[in-house]
């Protein structure tokens, strides 16, 4: 399973927002939960939403001690800290808390992304912008790499 695709939504005044269905049905509740986390993102002025399943395999992994001392902390500590379950009720709605649309900036108009595991939360305005100037600025890379892909994929034998 992987994410795909983007969508615009806007909050609503209690910071209310519907995760897009395509997301929701993605989704198998065996294989990766019932709901997601709400984390920062890997971008910067973004956050993610990782799938039940997907952050308790991530924390495990983080467990193992990757990073040492100070480094190992900091990352742990403002992670989980900024780090939330969501209770999604059953139109697939979710409440996303002031605190963590603070510290990123995004106001009531945001864009879920898809990005393989994970969902990641930005600023309308900034997810399009980023869009066109990547999209402008690598699209020849993007074409080899899909011509890359491609042809290794034709080459590997179908079991």
């Amino acid at each position: 399973m992987a994410f795909i695709d983007a969508f615009e939504r806007t909050l609503d005044s209690k910071n209310r927002t519907q995760i897009p269905a395509d997301f929701r049905n993605a989704m198998d509740p065996a294989v990766h939960g019932e709901t997601f986390y709400l984390c920062p993102g890997e971008r910067p002025n973004t956050l993610s939403l990782l799938p039940e399943k997907y952050f308790e395999e991530l924390s495990e992994y983080l467990r193992t001690d990757l990073l040492d001392g100070e480094e190992a902390e900091s990352y742990e500590i403002l992670f989980y800290s900024m780090s939330r379950k969501l209770d999604m009720d059953k139109q697939g709605r979710v409440v996303l808390p002031d605190r963590q649309l603070a510290m990123v900036n995004i106001g009531k108009e945001i864009t879920f992304a898809g990005v393989n595991k994970r969902i990641d939360i930005w600023s309308t305005e900034e997810y399009r912008a980023y869009i066109q100037d990547e999209f402008s600025a690598n699209w020849r890379r993007l074409k080899q790499f899909a011509r890359t892909a491609r042809s290794k994929r034709a080459r590997t034998p179908e079991e």
